[in-house]
């Protein structure tokens, strides 16, 4: 984003602040983005940090534990999750960790319970798994990127996803992306 000329930035702060307000109120409208981070930022705080993610959880459980006649059915319920809905939350809160524990989360739980449709890889299930190993491959970068105090954390949850996923029709494109077997 480009810094604001000096003259026009003295100008600006030398306004009245009523005039100043109007004009930020007005900036803020058509930004969605903005509006959430400001929200969170002055009206919820670190304290609203967990209601956010245990919402999520429970969002990503429905989702992850739903009921699909297909796998095609399964991979648009979870395109609605991740990234969309994630990377929005980590937009607006700047929450590492949360983005993490989420994708573990929505990975265990999808290879937990939807076994029947991840048995064996056929044409119908490839983009499922492509979109497993995919997520996968996202959250073991990401977990790569936080203190290594807070992965020990994720530890048990790697450790019980990785043979999962290569057990499932997300094997083979685990294999093909270079994901481990064992973490």
């Amino acid at each position: 984003m480009p810094a604001l000329e000096k003259e026009l930035r003295k100008a600006i702060l030398s306004l009245p602040s009523a005039r100043k307000d109007k004009l930020l109120l007005q900036l803020l409208t058509p930004n969605q983005l903005l509006q959430e981070q400001l929200a969170f930022e002055l009206l919820e705080g670190p304290e609203g940090l967990e209601t956010r993610r245990e919402a999520l959880q429970h969002q990503i459980t429905t989702v992850a534990q739903g009921f699909y006649y297909n796998a095609s059915e399964l991979l648009i319920g979870l395109r609605q999750v991740c990234p969309p809905v994630i990377s929005n939350h980590v937009k607006v809160t700047h929450d590492a960790y949360g983005e993490v524990s989420l994708l573990l989360l929505l990975l265990n739980q999808v290879l937990s319970h939807q076994k029947e449709l991840l048995q064996t890889l056929t044409g119908a299930n490839e983009a499922l798994g492509l979109f497993l190993a995919k997520r996968t491959e996202e959250a073991l970068q990401k977990l790569n990127k936080l203190h290594e105090d807070l992965r020990v954390e994720f530890a048990q949850q790697v450790s019980d996803l990785l043979p999962k996923l290569h057990a499932s029709a997300a094997g083979y494109s685990a294999r093909k992306l270079g994901l481990p077997l064992n973490w």
